[in-house]
Order: structure tokens, then C-alpha cells, then sequence
């Protein structure tokens, strides 16, 4: 090469950088002026996602949102009698005696004695 072309191209390169620092400068003037963005969105809070709600949609949410605790403040005041029991009131709650425990203890003692006798065969 010659020295015009090596000339020519260190020209080239040096008005590049050039303008990159004329850019910057007029960037940080902009800042300084208070006319500028660099700096608000480099100290912005992260951006939402996805589509922002008008301001009828918000309406019609609070809305709804406002129903709702309405209905769970109108159930949490109810007494507890009107409350929907898990049984009928007419279900008949049976208790169990003494006798019936006996005998189903007897009974459930002559099952375990029979499953032991067949499990033991089985490991023979």
C-alpha cells in the first residue's frame, strides 16, 4: 500500500470515533439541558409485560373484586347455625356400646388370627 492509502484510511477511521464522541457529548448535554432520555431510562424501573388495562377494564375488576368481598364478609357474618351442616339435622347419630365394641374386637381377633395362620403357610 501507499502511503496516501494508509493516510486515507487512518482518516477514515478517525471520523468514525469522532462522530461516536460528538454523539456522546450531545447526549450528555441533552442530560444536563434536562431535554434528554439516557439517563431516565437507564434509572426507569423495569417495564411491564403485555398489553395495560384501559381504565374501563380496571373499573369493571375493582368492580367485580368489590362484589366478591362483599359476598365473603355477608358469609363470614352469618351464625354458624346457618351454615350448611355436613349431615342433616334428621340423620340419626349413632353411638356405639360396650357390647358391640366386644364382640367387633372378637370378631376383627379371629380375622388377624386367620390371615397370620394363611401368611404363615405361605412362607413355609
Amino acid at each position: 500500500m501507499d502511503r496516501n492509502r494508509v493516510l486515507e484510511l487512518a482518516l477514515e477511521s478517525l471520523n468514525r470515533k469522532r462522530a461516536g464522541i460528538d454523539e456522546e457529548i450531545e447526549t450528555l448535554q441533552n442530560e444536563l439541558e434536562g431535554t434528554g432520555t439516557a439517563i431516565r431510562e437507564m434509572t426507569s424501573p423495569v417495564t411491564r409485560r403485555g398489553r395495560k388495562r384501559t381504565a374501563a377494564e380496571r373499573k369493571a375488576q375493582a368492580q367485580r373484586m368489590r362484589e366478591y368481598w362483599a359476598e365473603k364478609r355477608a358469609l363470614a357474618a352469618k351464625p354458624a347455625a346457618a351454615v350448611k351442616k355436613p349431615f342433616p339435622a334428621s340423620a340419626k347419630v349413632r353411638t356405639m356400646t360396650a357390647a358391640h365394641k366386644k364382640a367387633l374386637s372378637l370378631k376383627m381377633k379371629q380375622v388377624w388370627k386367620k390371615r397370620r395362620a394363611a401368611a404363615g403357610k405361605k412362607a413355609k
